[in-house]
């Protein structure tokens, strides 16, 4: 399997790089900002796609669509988008100070919780795939 992995933190893309090396995983690793730049890579070139917890930023809903466009245009015909969200059903729900509509502040960390009616954010800001 060849994997390339993208993170905002350097500090995430270092500690990645250094792990793959000793492990001899074949990642290729960079730090990107999604909110910014389009994904560098070109279209249909991957099976799959993973998030983990990436659409819980603070991201604005257009925001949160180019990025899902974004993942949509490098997948290639029927490959795969696996991402996981926090949600209405999460314990954290609801709690600390909301900054803005869905974005809560938990000590200092904004985090999007997805609703019932969210509950499939590529249904939700794309269409499924």
């Amino acid at each position: 399997m060849e994997v390339d992995a993208l993170d905002y933190s350097v500090v995430a893309i270092d500690i990645l790089g250094r792990v793959a090396k000793e492990r001899r995983l074949r990642i290729k690793s960079q730090t990107l900002d999604v909110k910014r730049s389009p994904l560098p890579f070109p279209d249909a070139c991957f099976d799959a796609v993973y998030s983990h917890m990436l659409f819980n930023m603070r991201f604005s809903e257009d925001e949160l669509h180019f990025i899902f466009s974004e993942v949509r245009r490098v997948l290639k015909p029927k490959g795969l988008n696996f991402f996981s969200v926090r949600n209405h059903n999460d314990k954290s729900y609801g709690r600390g100070k909301e900054v803005e509509k869905g974005i809560n502040d938990l000590d200092g960390f904004q985090i999007r919780f997805f609703t019932e009616k969210q509950s499939k954010p590529c249904a939700f800001f794309l269409g499924c795939f």
